[in-house]
């Protein structure tokens, strides 16, 4: 037998296995770079609001150099604060009006949406560009003519004045229509046929599909309201309706400026902004991620 009929034997090898990172590993480190300098830009100001509050010497002589804690924390500044400001009646108010405007405003707004986006009603197109027409309007310019009503009505320094004006908005109909429409008509039609009457179909099946949506809608109306001044200036002149930064505003104004107490009132008006981002954040999230899903 020769020796190209002997059997030549096989060594089996292991497969190299390579570490391959994404082939877009460029561009989410280029994002994640992005994003981590975008968070620091906003929040290192944040920080040093806070650590300067929390500063009694801020109030004599600032810092050269911005530090995110202070050398002598005190809670000095927010004493102060306090004891120069009714805060707990500022708040009382505040939260009944932003409160009380964003229930509203919810309610009002996801209605008006259902009607467009679900309902068949002769100038239903034509409404809604009118709707959307008074997104271009800037609240200055209508502020004068809605002024004149208000004193009409006689609802100068009252609740209903810093309330009534903001219970709708083209904004909040906009984005309740546009989401009401990716509901399956056959979802409503099947209630319909099930016996359910209209305000049962949008109360048991449309609101609860929107949560969502109607958490960034809340957010963004607390927002809104929580930093108006102007309005509130302009319809009400009786300090027990004052909010929390109209009194903050009046009172820097008349009391000259403290670093230190101004920024420790400034802290205690967002705070409750940032609770409320806090609690809404997860439905604000899925809002986003939702609206980007196709199909």
């Amino acid at each position: 037998m020769s020796s190209a009929d002997e059997a030549v034997p096989v060594i089996a090898t292991k497969p190299q296995v390579r570490m391959q990172l994404p082939r877009d590993w460029r561009s989410q480190t280029g994002m994640a770079i992005v994003l981590i300098f975008g968070a620091t830009v906003m929040l290192v100001p944040f920080f040093w609001m806070i650590a300067t509050s929390l500063s009694r010497k801020a109030n004599s002589s600032m810092p050269r150099v911005p530090t995110l804690w202070p050398a002598d924390p005190s809670l000095f500044n927010y004493w102060v604060a306090t004891a120069n400001l009714p805060i707990v009646k500022l708040y009382i108010n505040s939260l009944f009006i932003v409160g009380t405007t964003t229930l509203g405003y919810l309610l009002f707004s996801s209605i008006a949406g259902y009607a467009f986006a679900k309902g068949r009603f002769p100038g239903k197109t034509f409404l809604f560009i009118v709707f959307l027409a008074t997104l271009f309007i800037p609240f200055e310019t209508r502020m004068i003519p809605l002024y004149l009503f208000v004193r009409d009505l006689h609802l100068n320094n009252t609740y209903w004045a810093l309330i009534l004006p903001f219970l709708a908005g083209g904004f909040g109909t906009f984005l309740m229509r546009q989401t009401i429409s990716t509901i399956p008509d056959d979802l409503i039609d099947a209630a319909r046929i099930d016996g359910a009457s209209e305000f049962r179909i949008f109360w048991s099946i449309v609101l609860p599909l929107c949560k969502p949506t109607l958490a960034t809608l809340a957010i963004i109306n607390v927002i809104w309201r929580w930093n108006d001044v102007l309005w509130p200036l302009l319809v009400t002149s009786s300090r027990d309706l004052y909010t929390v930064t109209q009194g903050l505003a009046l009172a820097g104004k008349s009391s000259g400026v403290y670093v230190g107490v101004a920024l420790a009132t400034a802290v205690m008006a967002i705070l409750p902004v940032i609770v409320a981002y806090l609690f809404l954040q997860r439905y604000v999230i899925r809002s986003v991620v939702s609206s980007g899903v196709k199909g």
